[in-house]
């Protein structure tokens, strides 16, 4: 977990990182493929599937932001729920999902769920014993969505996160609405933090993204091996884009708060 603020690791995250020409600014890697110093001697990229210094700098300031241990930034946020459905879901295992859930995920579970590779209980989540009814189940994964898309519906993610516990499952909050400027579910007993970054975290409508951060180093490596497995990872372009609009986030998000309170006190 990182020591700086949240607008600091906005910021800063890959600022003079150049070693080559020392740039202040990270250069753009569009690079696919790396050559190795010597026989034998592995680098630390090879080809862009796998690894990217760009998606390396945006992966990390975005699970720093999120008090994780590890991400994988994705080429849309569809993808990275289907990569996380992918690296922890077989033919027998049951995911719960919110029934007003977005619905690009709710189209995903339900198809992929028809082919049999998976089963999906759709649930609304503020109803506890709907929710409670639907764990008995004994899901592998459960995913929150709050506030949810578009109904902007809200659920307790620390209380899901107790229940889901209890019976073994690993949860995913979708906090595409939120950032980790207001809420931060890691924290709050999630497992895994998922976004389409194509919204409030690249902030500028021109790159579609997503991202899966996660609590644990071993989950990230689990993902990381999915992601480059199925060719769900990100592109170079994107994600310098992406952190170039993640470094206004901080402020953009002072500026919010203060406008809230004018309104509410107008």
């Amino acid at each position: 977990m990182s020591n700086r603020k949240p607008a600091t690791i906005a910021v800063r995250t890959g600022i003079e990182s150049d070693t080559q020409h020392h740039a202040v600014v990270p250069p753009i890697y569009l690079s696919t493929n790396y050559g190795f110093p010597a026989f034998g001697e592995v680098p630390t990229y090879d080809y862009t599937r796998s690894g990217n210094p760009n998606r390396g700098l945006l992966e990390q300031a975005l699970y720093e932001l999120e008090s994780g241990k590890g991400a994988v930034v994705t080429n849309c946020g569809t993808s990275a729920l289907n990569l996380w459905a992918s690296a922890f879901l077989g033919p027998e295992d049951t995911i719960v999902a919110p029934h007003d859930c977005y619905g690009g995920s709710y189209r995903l579970f339900n198809t992929r769920a028809q082919k049999g590779d998976f089963k999906v209980l759709f649930v609304d989540q503020g109803d506890d014993a709907a929710l409670e009814a639907a764990l008995e189940a004994k899901p592998k994964l459960v995913l929150l969505e709050t506030p949810s898309n578009p109904l902007v519906r809200v659920v307790d993610i620390a209380a899901v996160c107790e229940k889901a516990k209890k019976v073994g499952a690993l949860v995913a909050v979708d906090n595409t609405f939120l950032t980790p400027v207001y809420q931060k579910p890691l924290e709050l007993g999630a497992d895994f933090v998922i976004h389409s970054t194509t919204k409030y975290i690249n902030g500028h409508s021109d790159v579609i993204g997503g991202v899966v951060i996660t609590k644990t180093e071993q989950h990230a490596e689990d993902l990381a091996w999915w992601g480059n497995c199925i060719g769900a990872t990100g592109t170079p372009f994107d994600s310098y884009m992406t952190l170039r609009g993640i470094r206004t986030l901080g402020r953009v998000c002072v500026y919010m708060k203060r406008a809230h309170s004018t309104f509410l006190n107008s």
